[in-house]
């Protein structure tokens, strides 16, 4: 192909393209096209017997540049984006492109860099990556509404119905006792009627707060059952054991010292019934259920502020 053809191609380039003199000290540049000089805003005399690092300027913390260096110490082609600079200050994204021209003798004689101004694809693929990371975030907060109780934060009814069945066939496939735990808000209506709803609102949030941080296995969680219900779902743990667990609720409950003055004591408390779970043939989840809420029925009918369990 006849040179000046070629020539004209590099000079009529719409990407800037230099060439670098690998068998002088610091690689310097020694040709610059037309392109590279409307894209930096150097001309060739500025540009030329110098290392293009001068594009960077001070902003030398990029690890592209460590690509760079590797690619032209072991005379390899590497393609990279890097932030550089104009003459007259401005940051523009530089798609650069960096390949090995060798001699006769196969050494690494220069280096031709196909220069990109890919600002707006740049700028295009932040604005993307932002877009989607706000949606995931929005995902994310959709997803946790739909399973977790608006006013107190911890889980809802819908979840702990899906995770109820889950959880029994987990531990009957373990041979693992399973707890239930229905806890119910003494005598909430009148709390609400002394003291305002909005107490109310404060007071559930304080029970679900004290409830939460009861949790024997990473695997427990308290979900709002409906009003001032909650319900419990814990693994591992003996009627006796059950027993010891369910009372420290009660009396964490009572240590909040949330007044109440139609209450007995004085303060906020709550009732407790709770069914450990026995393997035989004929219990199901929904047995396991109802013996719960008949625990909760009888240690409210008994005086409320204390714990029945089947």
């Amino acid at each position: 192909m006849d040179i000046e053809i070629l020539k004209q191609a590099v000079m009529d380039s719409r990407d800037g393209i230099t060439i670098s003199d690998n068998c002088r000290d610091d690689n310097p540049l020694i040709f610059v096209n037309p392109a590279f000089e409307r894209m930096t805003g150097y001309s060739l005399e500025e540009s030329i017997n110098i290392n293009c690092r001068y594009l960077q300027g001070d902003d030398r913390e990029q690890p592209e540049l460590e690509v760079v260096h590797h690619a032209i110490a072991n005379g390899e082609y590497c393609l990279v984006v890097l932030r550089n600079y104009r003459k007259d200050g401005t940051m523009f994204w530089n798609e650069l492109s960096i390949s090995p021209i060798h001699d006769e003798a196969g050494a690494v004689s220069n280096f031709i860099g196909i220069q990109k101004d890919v600002t707006s694809r740049v700028i295009l693929q932040q604005q993307l990556s932002d877009e989607i990371h706000s949606l995931e975030k929005t995902k994310s907060h959709l997803e946790q509404l739909s399973i977790k109780d608006g006013l107190t934060g911890v889980y809802n009814r819908r979840f702990f119905d899906s995770q109820f069945e889950i959880q029994y066939k987990i531990a009957c496939r373990n041979s693992e006792a399973l707890t239930l735990i229905m806890i119910d808000v003494d005598d909430f209506k009148s709390f609400n009627d002394i003291y305002g709803h909005q107490a109310g609102d404060e007071a559930l949030i304080g029970v679900a707060n004290g409830l939460s941080k009861s949790f024997q296995r990473g695997s427990d969680f308290v979900a709002r059952y409906g009003g001032e219900e909650f319900v419990i779902l814990s693994s591992g743990m003996t009627m006796d054991q059950s027993s010891v667990y369910v009372n420290s609720l009660c009396q964490r409950v009572r240590d909040l010292r949330i007044a109440h003055s139609s209450s007995r004591t004085g303060y906020l408390t709550i009732s407790i019934g709770f069914s450990v779970h026995q393997f035989t043939p004929t219990n199901t989840s929904n047995l396991l259920l109802a013996q719960a809420d008949k625990a909760l029925y009888l240690a409210k009918e008994r005086g409320r502020n204390q714990c029945v369990g089947f």
